[in-house]
């Protein structure tokens, strides 16, 4: 039997987390692992590597980043699902716009199903970021994803039916997005 959503990110040590179905799911095993390590001889340059399950899990992604945004260093993120893999700049296939409001954020790694990940915010509080598909007018929802809004509060993202057969790409994008976003709007 399939998992089921909301899927909850879980701290998993000191530097990984896990995807996991919801806690009424009768699958309860971890959907991904998402781990972040760093590069020894230049620091700054972090990579979050995405597996299937556990930590021994096939690959789906990698991301590499910079924790400077002037070195000149373009971060990269690397696709090795069940497609053909793929290797592309960050700039390149993640593009953002907008403030905390209004924030917009497009991910075309996949030409075929680029995606939209849109803030619904109260206030100047993220209340969700939705993802649906990008350039089509009143699209479905694929996914939303629920950020943490005090410490201690698990992150949340529900896939529905018309996302599951793009889960990987929604899971590396949101990764991708919520990290963007968190690092430019909550410093």
């Amino acid at each position: 039997m399939e998992a089921r959503g909301p899927f909850t990110f879980s701290p998993f040590g000191p530097n990984a987390m896990l995807l996991l179905p919801h806690a009424l799911s009768s699958n309860s095993r971890p959907l991904y692992h998402i781990s972040v390590s760093n590069d020894c001889f230049r620091p700054q340059i972090y990579t979050t590597t995405i597996r299937r399950g556990t930590e021994h899990g096939q690959v789906i992604a990698e991301i590499q980043q910079s924790t400077l945004h002037d070195d000149g260093y373009r971060g990269t993120v690397e696709f090795k699902g069940s497609r053909q893999p793929k290797v592309a700049y960050l700039d390149d296939i993640h593009i953002q716009s907008g403030g905390c409001k209004e924030f917009r954020s497009v991910w075309r790694l996949n030409r075929n199903m680029p995606l939209l990940w849109q803030t619904n915010c109260s206030g100047k509080k993220v209340i969700s970021i939705q993802c649906t598909r990008s350039g089509e007018k009143d699209s479905s929802i694929l996914a939303t994803f629920i950020p943490s809004k005090k410490r201690g509060e698990l992150q949340t993202l529900d896939i529905t039916s018309k996302g599951r057969p793009y889960i990987d790409d929604i899971v590396v994008s949101c990764i991708a997005t919520e990290r963007k976003r968190t690092t430019k709007y909550d410093t």
